[in-house]
C-alpha cells in the first residue's frame, strides 16, 4: 500500500535577547497529517483495447497485422486459484467455412487469489515448456522477472504482476529469432500498461537472458 506522508512543523521563535519566556510571544505547535491512498482493484478489461492495442502491437512488433480481433472471457478456475482470465486473439482470418484461421497473436490476462498463486502458475506453465524440450530465456519486463517460451510452433512470454499474469503468444515468422525477446517484453508491458504503446530506445531495450 502506497502513502504519502506529509509533514508540517511551524514555530514562530521570536527572540528579545532575554532567555526567560516572552509573555508576549504565541507558541504553534506543529501539526503532522498522514494520507494514504490505497490502489484501486485491478479490474479485467472490457474490451481487447484496453489490454493490448492495435498501436502497441505495431509499436510491438514492428509490423501492421491484418485480420479481425477476438474478445473471450474465462472461467474461474478455483483448483489452481484463477479467479478471472481475458484474451484476445489478433489476426484472425475467417474462412469460407465458416471456420476461422490461428491468431498471430494473443494477450491473456489471468487474475488469481493471491500473488503466490500466480507466481506459482508461472512457475507452473515455464516447467511445462521445459519438461517439454521447448526453449526458455529470463526476459526482464520492466520491474517485474518474465519468462519466454519457444517451440515450434509459437512464442509465449509469461510474467508475473502482483495477484495477475500476462501471457502474450505469437505466431512464427512475425519477428526474427534475435528480436523475440525484446518484441513480447514491449508487448508484455503494454498489457500491464492498460494497452499503451511502450515507447523504446537503445538505452532502453529488453536484454533476454538464456537460461535453458
Amino acid at each position: 500500500m502506497a502513502g504519502l506522508v506529509l509533514v508540517g512543523c511551524g514555530a514562530d521563535a521570536e527572540s528579545g535577547g532575554s532567555t526567560g519566556p516572552d509573555p508576549g510571544s504565541t507558541g504553534q505547535s506543529s501539526a503532522t497529517a498522514v494520507q494514504t491512498t490505497t490502489p484501486a482493484a485491478f479490474v479485467l478489461p472490457e474490451n481487447c483495447s484496453a489490454l493490448l492495442s492495435l498501436d502497441a502491437i505495431d509499436a510491438g512488433l514492428g509490423v501492421r497485422i491484418t485480420g479481425t480481433t477476438n474478445y473471450l472471457v474465462g472461467v474461474p478456475e478455483p483448483g489452481i486459484g484463477r479467479t478471472g482470465r481475458v484474451t484476445c486473439s489478433y489476426g484472425v482470418i475467417p474462412n469460407a467455412d465458416g471456420t476461422s484461421s490461428a491468431p498471430l497473436l494473443q494477450a491473456s490476462v489471468f487474475t488469481y487469489d493471491s500473488i503466490e498463486s500466480a507466481i506459482d502458475r508461472v512457475d507452473t506453465v515455464v516447467s511445462q515448456g521445459r519438461n517439454a524440450g521447448n526453449r526458455t530465456q529470463d526476459v526482464p519486463v520492466g520491474d517485474y522477472a518474465g519468462v519466454l517460451i519457444v517451440s515450434v510452433a509459437e512464442a509465449t512470454l509469461v510474467v508475473a504482476v502482483e495477484d495477475r499474469n500476462y501471457a502474450i503468444t505469437l505466431a512464427p515468422g512475425l519477428v526474427a529469432d534475435d528480436q523475440l525477446a525484446q518484441a513480447l517484453a514491449s508487448l508484455a508491458m503494454s498489457a500491464i500498461n492498460g494497452g499503451v504503446p511502450v515507447s523504446t530506445t537503445p538505452e532502453a531495450s529488453t536484454t533476454a537472458t538464456r537460461t535453458s
